[in-house]
């Protein structure tokens, strides 16, 4: 799993984000049987495409296939798709798919971010990508063993959480936009909280939204966005292996990113769980086992 793009709301390169990266977001699992599936088309996914090495196509003429996932359609989810290489080059055959979202809506999307007046009409680019839906149990399927599992989120416009699987079971799970409201007394609220952690029960990898931190929650409740603390305290919750916090907010430097992740960890010692946490990282590469 590589994480290309850890940043939220917009894009914010510069001397206080070198570090952890100024790229919105978009994370690339790849699995063992070969399947690949790309989270989120943010700005990170301009740097990953010019990664992948030409594809030449099979004897048959088909392209290689690369499935693309987004959890909703907000700008800084899907800003960098007009700028991923095999589509503008059409060297690999893209999937994609959007949790909440079905095909027709999705279409639209792509049609827009890939025409006038946002980017310049190009003959035969949308030839290169596919629009899918997740099925009726929201599940999208790469192939006979892997599979995309859309779950619901918190956020304004509606998003999903995604949990990758395969064969063998649950990989990782990303929840870019999420907000757990744990000060929300709501009993519809706790359920779903509590639903969520038992649909990712023991997941070997969470990323999670972590916003902002719990002194700046009560001036963005309904922003659809978690703190970093209440990221730590559902990844415990849902016994995962480990938690990388991501969705960095905009204006928050490497130094106060530190602090965070700082202050997690401590949340984690005094609770006496094992659960890892980290803060995830522009170019970071994790091995899932």
């Amino acid at each position: 799993m590589t994480c290309w793009g850890v940043r939220g709301t917009c894009p914010s390169p510069g001397a206080r984000t070198v570090r952890y990266g100024g790229n919105t977001s978009c994370v690339d699992v790849q699995l063992a049987n070969g399947a690949r599936v790309i989270l989120d088309a943010g700005t990170g996914i301009r740097a990953l495409g010019q990664s992948l090495p030409a594809a030449a196509p099979s004897v048959a003429g088909a392209r290689p296939v690369i499935a693309v996932v987004l959890t909703h359609r907000h700008s800084d989810h899907v800003i960098g798709l007009a700028h991923f290489a095999p589509i503008i080059t059409r060297s690999h055959h893209v999937r994609m798919a959007c949790g909440g979202v079905d095909a027709v809506s999705l279409r639209a999307l792509v049609d827009q971010q890939l025409s006038a007046p946002l980017f310049p009409t190009l003959a035969g680019i949308t030839d290169a990508l596919s629009v899918d839906a997740f099925d009726a149990d929201g599940v999208f399927h790469l192939d006979d063993s892997c599979t995309v599992h859309t779950l619901p989120a918190r956020h304004p416009g509606g998003a999903s959480v995604l949990r990758v699987d395969d064969a063998a079971g649950a990989v990782m799970a990303f929840a870019p936009d999420n907000e757990l409201s744990y000060a929300d007394d709501d009993s519809r609220v706790t359920a779903w909280r509590a639903e969520l952690a038992l649909s990712l029960r023991g997941i070997p990898v969470l990323l999670h939204d972590a916003t902002y931190t719990n002194e700046e929650l009560s001036a963005h409740r309904g922003w659809g966005h978690s703190s970093a603390e209440e990221a730590t305290r559902f990844a415990m919750e849902c016994g995962a292996g480990t938690l990388l916090l991501t969705h960095h907010h905009p204006d928050r430097t490497d130094d106060e990113v530190d602090a965070m992740e700082a202050r997690c960890r401590e949340i984690v010692a005094n609770a006496g769980a094992e659960l890892r946490v980290a803060a995830a990282t522009e170019g970071e590469v994790l091995a899932v086992v």
